[in-house]
């Protein structure tokens, strides 16, 4: 790929040679070849360029650049956008072999679409229908009548239950779960009045699936749980983070962000652009509104508004929480305060006594 055409990719200024042959992207302190491209848009990254070998470099607008000779320079004004297509770029995917490994069992009905591959040890279930160019890695599980869209990529280890759905362009990373049944008793497990000595949990079957809308990623070792009679659904764009945790009946809408082990309970609602930080726990049956955000580590048990930042445990809104943490910082001070002028009252009173 030639310096000129990642200057275009990028929409950036290309200062220099614009038919340089790149094959690399690297850090400017792993540079060692010409066809190498060094990126520099963090400081620690552009003040390393003093030192690079790099030839060819990609910089932000707004950094200095040494007045050491490049033999090409992209400038460009937004890195964390340039780092997203570049990374696209330069991304092969995992290695993989083309067709379908003799040591795959593949239901004779299933419907494999035109360059699709599938790695050593995978089962494709009965009535199965997989998109063009989809890859499926080794030892992957794929249920019944289980849909994929064209040019997914399912890792290692994953598995698909029965009549699950999956848009194009989906990632599952390694040993993600998608329609496991979901954790559903009879009684209530939430009520107390119902466990008696006698008691005794009858499984609530889940006769559902999952959807997941196209160019979802759901990270290594997350599990989603099958709905009980209809879907539990991932909207279009939504991105999930590993080992967490969604229950069944739940609906996360469009574009939406859940980092590391969070926990969303059964029959959650969450609407479109929520972004839910790491460690969050959320009850069940409850509502986040479009646009929400959900602070690392707090535990939801209400409905969150359309557009509110919320935080702590339990999770009110984000200023409200700041606000709690400061004045109980100050609890220390304010009992010796209160302290000392019980001391000084007792002192008052006793000299009033004699």
């Amino acid at each position: 790929m030639r310096t000129s055409d990642i200057a275009e990719a990028l929409a950036g200024r290309l200062d220099g040679d614009g038919a340089l042959e790149i094959d690399r992207l690297v850090h400017p302190a792993q540079a060692e070849r010409p066809s190498d491209l060094a990126l520099a848009i963090s400081t620690d990254a552009a003040a390393a360029l003093t030192r690079s070998k790099a030839q060819a470099i990609v910089v932000l607008t707004e950094h200095p650049v040494p007045s050491r000779p490049f033999r090409a320079v992209i400038a460009i004004d937004e890195g964390r956008v340039a780092l997203a297509k570049l990374t696209a770029l330069f991304d092969c995917g995992p290695a993989r072999s083309s067709g379908i490994h003799p040591t795959a069992v593949i239901a004779s009905d299933a419907k494999i679409g035109e360059g699709v591959s599938i790695g050593p040890f995978t089962v494709v279930g009965a009535r199965c229908r997989i998109g063009a160019g989809t890859a499926i890695m080794p030892q992957v599980t794929i249920g019944a009548d289980v849909t994929i869209g064209a040019a997914c990529i399912l890792h290692a280890g994953v598995r698909v239950g029965d009549r699950s759905s999956i848009g194009d362009r989906v990632i599952l990373h390694n040993n993600v779960v998608v329609g496991s049944d979901g954790f559903s008793f009879a009684p209530d497990l939430m009520s107390t009045a119902a466990f008696t000595s006698d008691v005794r949990l009858s499984r609530i079957h889940s006769l559902g699936n999952v959807e997941l809308g196209d160019d979802v990623e759901i990270g290594a070792c997350t599990t989603i749980d099958r709905a009980t009679l209809e879907s539990t659904r991932v909207g279009r764009g939504t991105k999930i983070d590993n080992q967490v945790h969604i229950g069944h009946n739940v609906s996360i809408g469009e574009n939406c962000i859940v980092c590391g082990k969070v926990g969303i309970s059964g029959s959650v609602t969450i609407g479109n652009r929520v972004r839910i930080g790491g460690g969050v726990g959320i009850g069940d049956h409850l509502r986040v509104g479009d646009q929400a955000v959900i602070g690392a580590g707090s535990g939801v048990a209400s409905n969150v508004a359309a557009g509110v930042f919320v935080s702590g445990y339990p999770a009110i809104p984000h200023q409200r929480a700041l606000e709690q943490y400061i004045y109980t910082s100050r609890q220390k001070r304010l009992h010796e305060k209160v302290e000392s002028l019980a001391s000084r009252l007792d002192a008052v009173e006793r000299t009033n006594k004699e």
